[in-house]
């Protein structure tokens, strides 16, 4: 990738060049002035604002310029990725410019890799969230691979402090409905034992109120850059999550028995060998009915498991 730097605030060019040098990225980097000759190869990255720009050279330009803005709040346009929070973490910032790049070059995105889809079902969203954080580690520890949980309950319990930019779910669904899929590191942070999740803002999940396309769109989206995805239902049984079910390779139901849900009745009766219904209660050892739950979906087998360890 070739980028053309077009930034007048020279500390922070110095530091970002500083910054992608030691990521160890493959990025050509020239530092251009008005006027100088731009390579024909190389995307634009500038700190100048997109009004700064006559009509006529914005229009020749538009498709292979990113402006790194100061708002942190950026309003999603015609080009969703025309404009970057400048002050993000530099892994975000070069995935979203790599994914500029490749737009404008026409490159197609990366071979779909195959995907597990999860559903996890409970009687009580209280503890919906830890028991897909608990699911998502023991994928990682028994198979390893990139795992994404995403929620589609009404209230998102799985955001961070960073997730302040509310407008960078808007972004992810443009791209969406366009049919491109951005980089994971663009769109999702991974903690530190390895499950990723959506750069999403706490409170209202702007997930559970995507109509059945989008929200199969997304789904399917998010498939083919996570090896596994956990759709986290928090107890939100509506007509668009039950589709997302039913199409789920698998689900996995815990039962309290706080509430009655027929789980039995949600599954499709053709489906039903992919249900996997857990009881939890204080006697109950959920860990070795997930364990063998997941054992079986990616058929790993005790063996394995030993040698693992």
């Amino acid at each position: 990738m070739r980028l053309a730097l077009l930034i007048q605030d020279k500390e922070y060019r110095d530091a970002f060049i500083d910054s992608i040098t030691d990521s160890g990225s493959e990025v050509l980097i020239d530092v251009i002035s008005k006027g100088d000759k731009i390579e024909p190869d190389a995307l634009i990255v500038t700190d100048a604002k997109p009004a700064d720009l006559d009509a006529i050279t914005f229009q020749t330009i538009k498709d292979r310029i990113v402006f790194l803005s100061n708002n942190h709040f950026i309003t999603p346009n015609n080009n969703p990725h025309i404009q970057l929070f400048k002050y993000g973490s530099i892994s975000r910032l070069l995935a979203e410019i790599s994914d500029a790049y490749n737009s404008w070059q026409g490159i197609e995105p990366r071979s779909a890799i195959k995907s597990k889809i999860i559903a996890c079902c409970t009687d009580s969203d209280a503890f919906s969230g830890s028991r897909c954080t608990r699911i998502a580690r023991q994928i990682i520890y028994r198979q390893g691979g990139s795992v994404l949980i995403l929620p589609l309950g009404y209230i998102n319990e799985h955001s961070v402090d960073h997730s302040r930019d509310i407008n960078n779910f808007a972004r992810l669904m443009y791209r969406v409905r366009k049919g491109v899929i951005p980089e994971p590191a663009s769109i999702s942070y991974t903690d530190s034992f390895g499950i990723s999740r959506l750069i999403l803002a706490q409170g209202r999940n702007p997930i559970a109120y995507l109509d059945q396309d989008e929200l199969t769109a997304l789904i399917n989206g998010l498939s083919t850059v996570f090896e596994t995805v956990i759709l986290d239902i928090s107890g939100c049984y509506r007509a668009e999550n039950l589709n997302a079910i039913k199409n789920s390779g698998l689900v996995i139901c815990l039962e309290t028995g706080r509430r009655r849900i027929n789980f039995e009745e949600i599954i499709p009766r053709e489906d039903g060998e992919k249900l996997r219904i857990i009881k939890v209660d204080e006697g109950s050892d959920e860990d070795p009915a997930i364990d063998e739950i997941i054992g079986e979906l990616y058929g790993i087998g005790d063996k394995d498991r030993y040698q693992q360890g």
